[in-house]
């Protein structure tokens, strides 16, 4: 991986072109990686596996995935008042189809009670951003399921939402290494990094191979 490391930056030193398009280069060991505007890589040959992807959601099935965590993360705005100890944000999901309809259940627990004073009250219209490692975004919009809860006794509250995804969007998801998710909160959107960029797709396709 070191040695992937150096190649690529190898590569961005001496070609300036690579700001401009995609590039193409070869590791040491042979391997063909493809190299992004952001500075992200992938290996060409998983690129070309998940494009593969495709179907059409049966408008009789309906399924749901078990709860996952996305992220335990340092929130920009909540570091700036808490530090770091205090200032994290977690963040878990479930994928769901619906009677064909594929969605997404975020759940972001926070350990201020009055969290809706730094992101706002969780409500319809709230804007979501799914980046991927190429730099697309998917966006996003919680429309049913928008609740905060307030846990008191443990000086905790939990923001929820969920989105539904078009047929575009599910495509999207599934063919697609999803690095940061990126939420609109009331007085300014934070980007978050995803643990794991297949996450979606796992929790998708566990649901369809029921």
């Amino acid at each position: 991986m070191k040695i992937l490391r150096n190649l690529l930056l190898l590569v961005l030193f001496l070609n300036p072109l690579v700001l401009m398009a995609q590039l193409e280069a070869v590791t040491t060991e042979g391997k063909t990686v493809l190299l992004f505007e952001n500075g992200t890589w992938k290996y060409k040959d998983e690129a070309v596996t998940i494009n593969e992807f495709k179907t059409d959601l049966n408008s009789n099935f309906s399924g749901e995935s078990e709860m996952v965590e996305l992220f335990y993360a340092n929130s920009q705005r909540l570091v700036k008042y808490f530090g770091n100890l205090k200032g994290k944000i977690k963040c878990r999901a479930i994928c769901k189809i619906d009677s064909g309809q594929a969605k997404i259940y975020f759940q972001w627990e926070v350990g201020l009670i009055d969290s809706y004073r730094y992101f706002g009250n969780m409500k319809a219209g709230r804007e979501l951003w799914l980046q991927t490692r190429n730099g697309e975004e998917i966006a996003l919009v919680i429309s049913e399921d928008a609740e905060i809860e307030f846990l008191e006794k443990y000086n905790y509250s939990v923001l929820k939402g969920t989105c539904l995804l078009t047929e575009e969007q599910f495509q999207k998801v599934m063919n697609s290494d999803i690095t940061e998710l990126k939420v609109g909160w009331k007085k300014e959107a934070e980007s978050y990094v995803i643990k794991d960029p297949w996450i979606f797709k796992k929790m998708f396709t566990s649901i369809l191979n029921e």
